[in-house]
This record gives structure tokens, sequence and C-alpha cells, in this order.
């Protein structure tokens, strides 16, 4: 049997990553090569852990599960949670706090007490008075960081920018 190999290699800054096409292969398999464990290497294990994970959600007519990395962030309104996507908005089961135990190790964080958001969605933070810092997300969605929040917002963005 003949084995089609095609390979494609991209660089990036201190990164090389290859794709190989195995039609013999059953199942995608990722291997990750470092010279040792840093911030870079935890941020690729913790994105590669979202790519398939979902959340149970419904709207009015539907039931859909949606996927991690399309989440921008979560809000609890009125006695619901709502998982807010690019396009749309859905409600979930489960309950804000629930949530946040679930996502924070695949880059999920607390700014107030009604919403978490999705760090890698995030596109600028601006502060603000009363102690508070503005977030701007990726589709340019604004959200409010309150004060009780904001050491480990800061803390988490310093580990961004130390990488």
């Amino acid at each position: 049997m003949l084995l089609e190999n095609i390979s494609c290699i991209v660089i990036m800054v201190n990164m090389v990553v290859k794709l190989e096409l195995c039609p013999l292969q059953k199942d995608i398999e990722i291997v990750i090569k470092y010279p040792q464990k840093n911030k870079v290497v935890e941020q690729i294990i913790l994105l590669l852990n979202t790519v398939d994970s979902k959340i149970d959600c419904y709207s009015e007519d539907s039931q859909k599960l949606v996927s991690i990395s399309d989440i921008y962030h979560i809000e609890s309104l009125e006695k619901k949670t709502i998982v807010y996507s690019e396009k749309e908005n859905f409600e979930t089961k489960y309950r804000l706090y629930q949530l946040n135990e679930k996502l924070t190790d695949k880059g999920f964080i607390q700014i107030s007490k009604y919403c978490i958001l999705n760090i890698n969605k995030l596109d600028k933070v601006k502060p603000m008075f009363n102690s508070r810092m503005e977030i701007v997300l990726s589709n340019g969605i604004r959200l409010q960081a309150t004060r009780k929040y904001l050491t480990c917002l800061k803390q988490k963005l310093q580990e961004g920018l130390n990488e």
C-alpha cells in the first residue's frame, strides 16, 4: 500500500509547525517537542485542550453544542447564563460558577461577579475610574472588569507579556 504524505512546514518565531497528511492514520496525532517547558508551551497545550471541548447550550428553538474556542464571554443575567459567540448568543443550564470552574484551565477568566471571558478573544484593556478596567474583545464588545477581579486579570495579562 502506498502512503501519500503531503507535508507543510510553517516557520514562526522560535517555532516550527509541521503538518503531515497521512491517510492511513485514524486519529489526529499531535506531538509537541520543546527544549524546556515554558509559558508558550503551556499556552499551546491550553489552546489544544479547547479545540474539541463543547458546552451544551440552547436557544428558543434549538439545542446546540458550542465549541469553547468559539465563545467570547459568558454572563449571568436575570438568573440565566448566556454564552456569547461571535454571531450568536445561547443560554445554558450551567451556572456561572460551574462554567468558571470548568473553563479556568481552558483560557477563561472571571472579570466580574457576573462575567467570565475567553482571554484568547481579548483585544484591548483600558483603565477606568473607580479601579475598574474596560475590556474590548476582538468582536468589538466592551466589558468591565471590577476591582475584586483585577489582580487575577492583571496577573494573567502579565503572563502573556512575559512569553
